[in-house]
């Protein structure tokens, strides 16, 4: 017998969710160059694990949630990954922040030099010179900001230097320094930090509205649920592998037996036979004969599978699989929990209310309902007329120098610092769309919208509370199914003992012990299929209830 291995992994498991862009790839360690395990290769040892176990070990390294059927290959843009929300959060275009980015404070900064030499017909269009010689520099700089309220404030510094030929010039060459403070602040549409959060700046009647930071982030919520429902279906698949494989040990287990019984009872027959017996013609010693190599054969698909019916080692290469292992190591996973048959009474009303509150389809439903009710919030912000303050104040400064010292225009540096030249400037700008069509429709849409995502909702709140129930009832129909199950169990080996010892005194022909021995086999098979029907219904009303994660000590973080 095979030595059996032990596993004990650490309580809870914690999965990251925000896989950062710079985690390194690692080579692919889960690829071995073993051959597979056949029926003339015995494994060198059996990896005995329990359900958590198996999870724990899917967990550890898993940066794709795994699926059965070849999904990965077909279509590997449709795969869920660890990387998925972390992708979302640094959407460049629609993540938050790229929707704080538009708050972010913008600098700029440019510098132009020129020179000029330019004829004029006319004297006085030159500024007295009929020919114009000119050397000019500028230089600008600034910075401007948007604020959550829809206020766009900015700062600007000028500095221009000209050195021109005109006769009128107070100097040849002159400094001109200039500081200039800029708002504008809407006060009916596009104001207040409510509009700007939700829509984001430069927002437009009917558009998505998806560069607001609050739908950004609740996009992100989204994405985190979807990768939470994906990870519970991802260890639901793995869980319910894990007890197809326990019943594939089972199922081989009985077949095995089956085949040595079978076997026992042709060589009885082939024996008497040999001995010229009566009840031991040649069509009772080939009709045991035959028995015996379809028990045999049986026994080979239990442990290999079929197309139908995986056996042990397909279902154990299943397992490997989706939990990230090689496919073969030298080493078999054999599952040692066993399955509880305890009956479970479940309180419906406390059950619904949790599914109700716990779903992540749900959940998610209800974020898009928030999504939509805070985009008509935005939208009837368009019924607004448009209606922006402007203020402007500019500290100017002339002089012969940009520094130094000197009377009056010496410095334009000291020039503009005695605020001596002051300029303001103070309005109102106002638009308004005749008929606001476009408005009017983005705020019939929006409403729309939410009565569309608040109808599914409901339809979704009832298709939860009659899965939960068939989850529930399933339970209750396996708990009288195992019952049955081992009563009839147990009478068919009571018959099957009975028959086996009035066939040794030969009070009954070898008919009514294959007999036996076939219903024997068959009720140890279905009890063994119903146990793992019930453990797996167990795992499906935690599905249902969306307690799934909880249950196996799974935090995302």
């Amino acid at each position: 017998m095979p030595a059996a291995l032990s596993w004990a992994p650490p309580t809870p498991i914690f999965y990251e969710t925000d896989v950062a862009a710079s985690t390194p790839v690692r080579a692919p360690h889960a690829i071995s160059t073993r051959p597979p395990q056949s029926i003339s290769a015995a494994p060198e040892s059996f990896l005995d694990l329990t359900r958590e176990q198996v999870i724990e070990i899917a967990l550890q390294d898993s940066r794709i949630l795994r699926e059965l059927g070849g999904r990965i290959v077909d279509a590997p843009a449709a795969t869920i990954t660890a990387y998925d929300l972390a992708l979302q959060r640094s959407d460049p275009f629609y993540g938050p922040e790229a929707a704080l980015a538009e708050f972010d404070s913008v600098l700029s900064s440019s510098l132009t030099s020129a020179n000029n030499d330019r004829v004029f017909n006319n004297a006085v269009l030159g500024g007295g010179a009929q020919e114009l010689t000119q050397d000019a520099l500028s230089l600008k700089s600034g910075v401007s900001r948007r604020l959550m309220n829809g206020a766009v404030v900015s700062l600007d510094r000028q500095l221009d230097y000209d050195s021109n030929n005109r006769s009128a010039n107070l100097f040849p060459s002159a400094w001109e320094s200039q500081v200039q403070v800029g708002i504008r602040q809407p006060l009916l549409q596009g104001a207040g930090k409510t509009f700007n959060s939700i829509a984001g700046p430069n927002a437009q009647p009917g558009f998505y509205f998806s560069n607001g930071i609050v739908i950004a982030q609740m996009n992100s919520q989204i994405s985190e649920l979807d990768f939470e429902k994906g990870l519970q279906d991802y260890i639901s698949e793995v869980e319910e592998t894990y007890w197809g494989l326990q019943m594939a040990y089972k199922l081989y287990e009985g077949e095995r037996r089956a085949s040595q019984a079978a076997e026992k009872t042709w060589k009885a027959v082939a024996a008497k036979a040999a001995m010229r017996l009566g009840g031991a013609e040649a069509d009772k010693e080939a009709e045991a004969r035959a028995d015996f190599l379809g028990a045999e054969y049986r026994t080979l698909l239990a442990l290999n599978g079929t197309n139908r019916l995986p056996g042990v080692h397909d279902s154990e290469r299943r397992l490997r699989y989706l939990i990230g292992l090689p496919a073969t190591d030298g080493h078999l996973i054999r599952p040692c929990e066993p399955v509880s048959t305890a009956p479970i009474v479940f309180d419906w009303s406390a059950m619904l209310a949790g599914a109700i509150n716990h779903r992540t389809d749900l959940r998610k439903q209800s974020v898009r309902i928030g999504q939509e009710e805070l985009r008509l919030i935005a939208a009837e912000n368009f019924l607004l007329p448009q209606l922006d303050l402007i203020g402007r104040y500019r500290l100017r400064g002339f002089g012969d120098d940009l520094t130094g010292a000197g009377p009056r225009f010496a410095s334009a540096s000291d020039d503009l610092f005695s605020f001596d030249h002051q300029e303001w400037e103070f309005g109102v700008e106002m638009k308004v769309v005749a008929g606001r069509r476009q408005a009017h429709a983005a705020v019939q849409h929006a409403k729309l919208q939410i009565e569309r995502e608040r109808s599914i909702l409901v339809e979704q709140q009832r298709y939860v509370a009659h899965e939960l129930s068939q989850a529930i009832a399933k339970v209750e129909v396996l708990q009288a199914g195992i019952r049955i199950s081992g009563r009839r169990q147990q009478a068919a080996y009571e018959r099957l003992n009975a028959v086996q010892a009035q066939y040794d005194i030969g009070k009954t022909d070898i008919h009514r012990l294959l007999n036996a021995q076939e219903d024997a086999i068959e009720a140890e098979r279905q009890a063994i299929e119903t146990t793992t029907d019930y453990a797996i219904a167990l795992k499906d009303v935690a599905v249902a209830n969306g307690t799934l994660l909880r249950e196996h000590g799974v935090i995302l973080r």
